[in-house]
């Protein structure tokens, strides 16, 4: 599903370069959950960047369910987001003048779907995290854990092959946390999504097939099948 062959990453910084990724190989298959793990730097961010086409590596090859990233136009990334890929923040990144509803629909007006077809996608995304009650509340009237929720149903609702998650459970209590855990165990598990996270909790990396040990822009260690 995801490939990355000899990946570097490099931010200019005045006279000076940024080594964000240095010679990254990886292949994640179909259905996998990969935690991707390491210290503040290292490198997990950038690499979820490049894996959802919103970076293009300095160097390197960039697979995506058989199509070359790193050599795609910008409109075609964008395409190729909204039709395969989910990406869940930290921070939410809902937009606060629009309701829960509203946000979740957001990533089906811009495919251009019909409007019965968003309202029935969109139920069924508010119905499986559990947050159809709160569905007309806007961003500021909603917990962490339910605004994370939300956040979780608009990037699943287009029917993505991947989920990247990028430190979701950073901003929330142990409780909540672990509400967004079980849900992306569930779209792996019953669903058999791709789900890649970054991560430094220990109970998010438990859950994963597979750990991959990043340090300085490097694969320290892989463990797992």
């Amino acid at each position: 599903m995801i490939r990355l062959q000899q990946v570097a990453k490099i931010y200019p910084l005045g006279k000076v370069e940024a080594r964000a990724l240095d010679g990254v190989t990886l292949a994640i298959g179909s259905g996998e959950f990969v935690a991707l793990v390491g210290p503040s730097g290292c490198g997990k961010s950038t690499l979820l960047n490049l894996m959802a086409g919103i970076d293009r590596p300095t160097s390197g090859e960039v697979w995506l369910d058989g199509e070359r990233l790193d050599c795609l136009s910008d409109d075609s990334l964008a395409r190729l987001r909204r039709s395969k890929v989910g990406i869940v923040y930290q921070f939410f990144n809902l937009l606060p003048t629009l309701t829960a509803r509203e946000n979740v629909a957001l990533p089906l007006l811009l495919n251009g779907l019909k409007r019965r077809e968003i309202e029935e996608r969109v139920e069924q995304g508010l119905q499986r995290v559990g947050l159809t009650h709160r569905a007309e509340h806007w961003p500021h009237e909603l917990s962490g854990g339910e605004q994370q929720r939300v956040a979780i149903a608009r990037a699943i609702v287009a029917g993505p092959r991947v989920v990247l998650a990028d430190e979701p459970t950073g901003n929330l209590d142990s409780v909540a946390g672990g509400a967004v855990l079980d849900l992306l165990d569930e779209l792996h598990q019953d669903h058999g999504q791709t789900i890649v996270l970054a991560t430094h909790s220990q109970e998010a990396v438990r859950r994963a097939g597979r750990i991959v040990h990043l340090r300085d822009g490097r694969i320290e260690e892989l463990k797992g099948p």
